[in-house]
């Protein structure tokens, strides 16, 4: 007999989290009349709307179950106003992930997300179990059996160092804020009052020291997620089986990702500036709609065996370049006319305002940075057949991601401008299981020819 299970309690901030947008409206109406009879009135609504809201959580988290038989389906039931009932195999998914933050880990609960085969993300299934309830669940849906694990150093060390660094320059940050947080000289006052309205004469004597303690926020937040990444880098172990991938780790926050070996849709090796300057490449494995935050496993350049074991059919996309004549300058125009408008600002902020010329640099080189970016998607981007699999390289941001797709059910759609049709270019979108779009941008028809010509011969 299949026994019926609850879900854990914390499902019901799923339905708190989306209804409570409700208890605003009170409160907006107190802020309209603006009184004190009015917020009391605000107040003691919300409170009758949060106890409404809570017990209906409750029954809807009594009347809701899970089973899994000895198949080994799983079978989904919400009953509230209506009944619903959704049944998943086992084989019928491409992964799963199972994350215990450290907030769950408090409360002994678990998130497991089930990606079912070919449906887009909308369509995952996201359980809020007890843990022994979701481990067990993930051992019987994608079983695993004898795996080979091990503990690649990469991702670890690079965390470190990036955190370290980040540590450095926030603090280098720090004193520079406070410096100038001190009065300014009278020069850009005078020059503000006699020139400009009272909005940019508040903006000359604050926002240089208010940007720079910005940057000083920014670094602390940034080091926070570094510190977050370096934690769940802590005790990872990747593994393999004849039919598997999967890794596990982290500290304070416990993540483990399962994927089936046949439903890969495509392995991605991002290089970024500072995967180059310390020579460690992160490695994305996604299937169907998964796209895991963090990395499969951190290879070190020169020491490629895990990635050969790991991934033995993947392959890089050869060094080479597509012919760049009349290549389309779409490339440069998301980070370009920021990039502009911002200089300009810089130039006139020289004459008028100097006092801002340093605070106006701060995004000017930040889209400075995109704009470099844009100029490697310019130079590298493209698509080429290697061994029967379509290899790619685009760029996004400061990203290049490096791509070997795996899935046999590829579909390749096509797009070309007037001008991109005259020059013989084409952009090439490949339409991956899951609703995965991967796009390249402004490639010679004739080197997209190979391509085109392997899809026709597979259908």
């Amino acid at each position: 007999m299949t026994r019926q299970r609850h879900y854990h309690p914390l499902a019901a901030l799923r339905f708190l989290r989306k209804a409570v947008v409700v208890c605003l409206l009170p409160l907006a109406n107190a802020l309209l009349e603006f009184s004190l009879n009015a917020l009391l009135t605000a107040l003691r609504q919300d409170a009758a709307l949060l106890l409404f809201l809570c017990g209906a959580s409750s029954i809807l988290l009594e009347a809701s179950s899970w089973a899994l038989d000895e198949a080994g389906v799983l079978r989904l039931r919400w009953a509230f106003l209506s009944k619903q009932e959704r049944i998943i195999r086992g084989e019928a998914l491409a992964a799963l992930t199972i994350e215990r933050p450290l907030f769950f880990r408090l409360l002994g609960a678990s998130r497991v997300v089930l990606y079912p085969v070919g449906q887009p993300a909308k369509r995952a299934v996201t359980l809020y179990l007890h843990k022994e309830d979701a481990q067990e669940l993930a051992d019987r849906l994608m079983p695993v059996r004898d795996p080979v694990c091990h503990r690649p150093a990469g991702g670890e060390r690079a965390a470190l160092v990036v955190l370290g660094a980040n540590g450095l320059s926030t603090l280098a940050l720090t004193y520079l804020a406070i410096r100038q947080s001190r009065p300014f000289p009278l020069t850009a006052e005078a020059v503000a009052l006699s020139r400009l309205n009272l909005l940019v004469r508040f903006a000359a004597h604050w926002l240089p020291a208010g940007a720079a303690w910005m940057l000083v926020l920014a670094g602390l937040l940034f080091g926070i997620s570094l510190a977050r990444s370096l934690a769940q880098t802590v005790h990872y172990t990747v593994w393999h089986t004849a039919d598997q991938l999967g890794s596990r780790g982290g500290w304070l926050s416990r993540f483990e990702f399962r994927v089936r070996s046949s439903e890969i849709s495509y392995a991605d090796v991002r290089v970024s500036p500072i995967a180059r300057l310390m020579k460690r490449w992160p490695v994305f494995v996604v299937a169907g709609s998964c796209r895991p935050e963090l990395p499969l496993f951190v290879y070190r350049s020169g020491q490629e065996e895990l990635f050969r074991e790991l991934l033995p059919e993947f392959r890089m996309p050869p060094d080479t370049r597509h012919d760049l004549t009349h290549r389309s300058a779409v490339f440069f125009a998301p980070a370009g006319i920021p990039f502009g408008m911002c200089l300009l600002l810089v130039l006139v902020s020289r004459s008028v305002l100097p006092a801002l010329t340093g605070t106006l640099l701060i995004p000017t080189a930040l889209f400075a940075v995109f704009l470099a970016g844009g100029l490697m998607g310019w130079l590298n981007e493209g698509i080429w057949l290697r061994e029967g699999r379509f290899t790619l390289r685009r760029q996004k941001g400061v990203y290049l991601h490096c791509i070997c797709v795996f899935h046999p059910d590829v579909c390749l759609r096509t797009l070309q401008s007037p001008w991109a049709a005259h020059y013989q270019r084409m952009t090439l979108t490949l339409a991956l299981p899951g609703q995965v779009r991967l796009k390249v941008r402004s490639i010679p028809v004739r080197d997209a020819a190979p391509c085109l010509n392997a899809l026709e011969q597979k259908t």
